[in-house]
């Protein structure tokens, strides 16, 4: 009793941590928001607006008051214009409110956490599946609408996270395929090398004795590596030459993709740790107040960046400058350098750097910002003239100040890449080294002698065990039984009777196998591509549902349960894979 109040006491104090760690972050970077609810201001709006004196469409453009008044009130309007309002994103607000969602069990109050959470963090993936997850469960289909909506899929951190655990879910399916093609050649080839362990000896009790020394790597080494590298190797020594090629083609597989994975491991670290590149990414995309310590050469245009959406002008008017007269004068600097010059009052200066950015790239934010300081100077005709090249450049926006030109996802990619490589993370340089060698031994001229097979019990006997009788090899035990009978009736009753158990022992095996796994009762009877393709779709649901650790959760996770989402997933594969192999095996049968 005691030890179930400590756990539940534990679990509130986790919990109580988890908020305070995230109002913390809130606190961090809302505390203009912070300030107006401290301050005077937000009583006197808030009673204003409550008597009518004033309507909410007053404050469009104030994402403080919009949302102060959205909060205390659940006033829709307020959410219309807030998703009409330009705001930076805030990944730990929009986690508050995720974490809230969860936490209640009223379904209109999950909802409207969910939109709230979207407002401020609308390209967040977990926005994205808290959605899909909602909609499954309640079974409302207009979740996914919503969710479909979200600009996550041009998202960086979203490209990572999805590429990431891609390359997860590849490995994991080529190496359990693996598993899968493995462990079913032993089971088809388990009397073979059994055989090959004491091949004179055909004692029952040597029999199952042989069989566990084969099954030591199950029994023993539970690890499903070491189970692959050994009957891989094993193996080897008795496959034919088309089943060697299938295993050579999984063992390609794996250091391939152990070769192509090794930027995955930068990835990792992106996503996993507060990491410098994730510093970086957090100040350029995020409403943060996060300062870079460490600044490198390659970090000053991202750094100026952020300051500037942090209100920093001076400093990074500073950094813009450096790298303007230093020689870097690619158009985002060119064009964010004349923008702090317009704030600044400099017009004739920020109109030079205007025509500058324009002549040095076909973007429509340089049009669109002349167009701006046009109109500012009351030089309509112009203003609509550079207005108009920007949206016949894909540009345009509601904004009423200049726009930056924000470092996109290739800037993201080469900052993240330059970083040093990290060869040891998601796959190990000395778990692929077996692999090479087992594959560059299969090449070998090296194989173990095939038994010889009694054509009636199917049982593998050696070369002095065996005896011919009218040109067929059979056992010792099957040639006392056949010819201790006098009739040939009897002893063709007997050979039959011995074939059906022979068969019925297979079938038993076949559909035990398909049951387990989809397609390797189609492997057990040489339908090798049909076996391994349904094998590699049903691992694509079974993964998900059984290994859900093995997937990377960025930092800061927080999402409605998926549980739903990967389970109707799975069931939907496996029902079809179940249908599509047993319906090949019957069909096999029939032939």
């Amino acid at each position: 009793m005691n030890s179930g109040i400590d756990r539940k006491q534990i679990c509130l104090i986790i919990w109580a941590l988890m908020l305070f760690l995230l109002l913390f972050f809130v606190s961090q970077f809302t505390t203009e928001y912070q300030h107006f609810v401290d301050s005077p201001a937000s009583d006197s709006i808030f009673v204003s607006l409550t008597r009518g004196d004033y309507a909410i469409s007053e404050f469009a453009d104030n994402p403080v008051v919009l949302w102060f008044w959205r909060s205390n009130s659940g006033d829709a309007q307020a959410d219309s214009l807030l998703a009409k309002n330009h705001m930076r994103r805030n990944f730990y607000l929009s986690a508050v409110l995720r974490w809230e969602a969860k936490q209640t069990s009223d379904y209109e109050t999950k909802v409207n956490k969910l939109h709230l959470a979207t407002h401020f963090d609308s390209a967040a993936a977990e926005n994205f599946l808290s959605f899909i997850s909602l909609a499954i469960m309640r079974r409302d289909l207009r979740h996914i609408k919503t969710a479909f909506f979200l600009p996550i899929f041009s998202d960086f951190r979203n490209q990572l996270f999805a590429m990431t655990n891609l390359i997860i879910l590849a490995i994991a399916i080529a190496f359990l395929s693996g598993i899968v093609f493995v462990l079913v050649k032993i089971v088809y080839y388990l009397p073979a090398l059994s055989h090959q362990v004491w091949p004179r000896k055909h004692v029952p009790f040597m029999d199952i004795f042989k069989v566990l020394i084969l099954l030591i790597p199950v029994i023993v080494l539970r690890n499903l590596y070491l189970i692959y590298v050994c009957y891989a190797f094993l193996l080897m020594f008795i496959m034919t030459k088309r089943e060697k090629n299938w295993l050579r083609l999984n063992l390609i597989s794996l250091v391939l993709i152990f070769i192509l994975s090794l930027p995955i491991n930068n990835f990792i670290i992106f996503l996993k740790e507060n990491s410098h590149s994730n510093q970086i990414y957090q100040l350029v995309t995020y409403d943060t107040a996060i300062k870079v310590m460490e600044i490198e050469r390659i970090d000053e245009e991202f750094l100026a960046y952020g300051l500037k959406q942090q209100g920093n002008l001076e400093q990074a008017l500073s950094i813009y400058e450096d790298r303007f007269y230093g020689g870097a004068r690619n158009v985002a600097v060119i064009n964010n350098l004349a923008n702090i010059y317009c704030l600044y009052g400099e017009t004739a200066l920020a109109e030079s750097l205007y025509n500058l950015a324009i002549l040095a790239s076909d973007r429509g934010e340089p049009y669109f910002n002349m167009g701006l300081l046009k109109l500012k100077n009351i030089e309509y005709s112009e203003s609509s003239k550079y207005m108009k090249e920007a949206r016949r450049k894909g540009f345009s926006s509601p904004q009423k100040n200049p726009v930056d030109i924000k470092p996109d996802n290739v800037d993201f990619y080469k900052h993240v890449l330059a970083e040093e490589l990290e060869t040891e993370g998601l796959l190990r340089t000395t778990h692929i080294i077996p692999l090479i060698i087992i594959m560059i031994m299969s090449f070998l001229p090296f194989g173990l002698r095939p038994p010889f097979y009694c054509s009636s019990c199917r049982r593998p006997i050696c070369k002095d065990c065996l005896k011919e009788v009218d040109g067929e090899t059979i056992c010792q035990d099957c040639f006392t039984g056949f010819k201790s009978t006098k009739k040939t009736e009897i002893e063709q009753d007997l050979r039959r009777t011995v074939g059906r158990n022979r068969k019925r022992i297979k079938r038993i095996i076949l559909y035990a196998l398909n049951m387990i796994v989809p397609g390797a009762g189609l492997i057990y009877i040489r339908k090798h591509l049909t076996g391994m393709i349904l094998v590699c779709l049903v691992l694509l649901g079974y993964i998900p549902l059984f290994l859900p650790h093995i997937f990377l959760k960025p930092m800061g996770w927080i999402t409605l349960p998926s549980g739903s989402i990967v389970f109707a997933f799975a069931g939907i594969i496996a029902i079809i894979c179940y249908v599509i192999s047993f319906y090949m095996i019957k069909e096999h049968h029939a032939d």
